[in-house]
């Protein structure tokens, strides 16, 4: 009775494994034609089946002058910081600015307490008035002896003696004189005024506290100028030639300074070039003057600056946006005459802010992709559209970019032309990758 209903069992679970596997079969059958009716004939299956023209942006290879500029990271420097100290021991009275307050050469800050140098004045003034009185005096002695001692009535002695006194009592005058000019710079010690034109800072002491002359830890306040201004900024060092070169022309280089917001943007002049290149960072320090009447720029700020050095003539230049990154190095996508893209490799000589120069790679009045490169294969057909630009936007710049950029050959080219060379270090001026 067991043998058979083995059987029976055994039988069963034959027909349903088969009966699986045909269904199974069956499915991916059915997939496997579903895929292939997706995909048409000829066409690998990550290609999309639209014959239609690619839409883009172009514009023409431009031959002509292109200036030379080199970009780095600065920071807004006053000219003068002036530390303000009491010069003479005293107790600060009265505070006669405020914190932030803008003022003027010669303005009073801080004033001391008066009453002692006031009183060391009126005794100087005494003495001299004394030793005056008594000058007077020695001189007419001396000169009532010299009279007497031509007729015989004095000794050689006694003439001399009043002499003497004479010019004793005139140094003695002279002391005094100089004990009350003393006195009358001590009081006016007591009032601290500015040296500069400057903006005061956090003032360090309030009326009551004692301040000492010798003591660099009484500082009051500090004073910084702000108009003019100076940014200082670092260059590598493949640049001294070019900028020293520039300056001998007898018209400094102009400087481009924009704050990192866009907000502020100014011009000033080159001034300053150290006189030694730092060999740890393989870069120079440069200073340009800007009068910022506006004070737009303020001590301390970082901003972008732009070091104008001329221009450099009858050079091939296209959109930096243009310029594409790829596993053999940037590239352009070159519209042909019958519409189709080639991809073209080119030699980037360097960016600008009007774009990117091309050493090599593509002849000028050709046909370059602006707007449009993601959709681009070699070979593509492609059809001219309306470019998505922003209206005020910076030649060359995608929509939407910032003020950032990648460098080549030390100048930075504008956010979206992938160059993939090293960006200066913004602290130190080193390379980075």
């Amino acid at each position: 009775m067991k043998r058979p209903t083995a059987v029976a069992a055994m039988a069963l679970a034959l027909v349903a494994l088969y009966g699986g596997y045909r269904l199974w079969a069956g499915k991916s059958g059915q997939d496997t034609s579903v895929a292939e009716a997706a995909v048409p004939s000829g066409k690998p299956s990550g290609q999309k089946g639209n014959d239609g023209p690619v839409p883009v942006v172009t514009t023409r290879v431009r031959r002509g002058a292109m200036p030379v500029d080199v970009t780095a990271v600065g920071t807004v420097q006053p000219i003068s910081t002036v530390q303000v100290r009491a010069r003479i021991d005293s107790q600060l009275m009265e505070a006669k600015v405020e914190e932030g307050q803008e003022v003027k050469a010669g303005d009073l800050l801080f004033l001391l307490d008066q009453r002692p140098p006031k009183a060391l004045l009126m005794q100087a003034e005494a003495n001299l008035a004394r030793d005056q009185a008594n000058l007077a005096q020695a001189r007419s002695d001396a000169q009532r002896n010299a009279g007497l001692f031509a007729r015989g009535a004095v000794s050689l002695q006694q003439n001399e003696q009043a002499a003497a006194t004479a010019k004793a009592q005139e140094a003695t005058v002279l002391a005094d004189q100089a004990a009350v000019d003393q006195a009358r710079l001590t009081l006016a010690f007591t009032e601290i005024r500015s040296p500069i034109d400057g903006v005061v800072g956090s003032i360090q002491l309030r009326p009551g506290n004692l301040v000492k002359g010798s003591d660099s830890g009484s500082t009051l306040t500090t004073l910084v100028q702000v108009a003019p201004i100076n940014v200082a900024f670092t260059v590598p060092e493949r640049h001294v030639t070019a900028v020293r070169q520039a300056m001998r022309t007898g018209t400094a280089p102009t400087v481009s300074v924009k704050t990192t917001d866009g907000l502020v943007s100014a011009t000033g002049r080159l001034v300053f070039v150290d006189n030694t290149v730092d060999q740890q960072s393989g870069t120079i320090q440069l200073k340009s003057l800007y009068q910022n009447k506006d004070r737009a720029l303020w001590p301390g700020q970082f901003v972008d600056v732009t070091l104008h050095l001329g221009a450099e003539p009858d050079v091939l230049s296209v959109p930096a946006v243009a310029v594409q990154r790829g596993q053999a190095g940037p590239y352009v996508f070159v519209v042909k005459a019958d519409d189709t893209v080639d991809m073209r490799p080119v030699t980037v000589a360097r960016f600008a802010e009007q774009g990117a120069v091309i050493s090599a790679g593509v002849e000028a009045g050709e046909r370059v992709v602006t707007e449009g490169q993601l959709r681009l294969v070699p070979g593509a057909k492609v059809t001219e559209r309306a470019s998505n630009k922003v209206p005020g936007q910076v030649p060359g710049q995608a929509p939407g970019q910032g003020q950032g950029g990648l460098e080549a050959d030390g100048v930075v080219a504008p956010t979206g032309a992938s160059v993939g060379r090293a960006a200066p270090d913004q602290a130190s001026g080193k390379a980075r990758t």
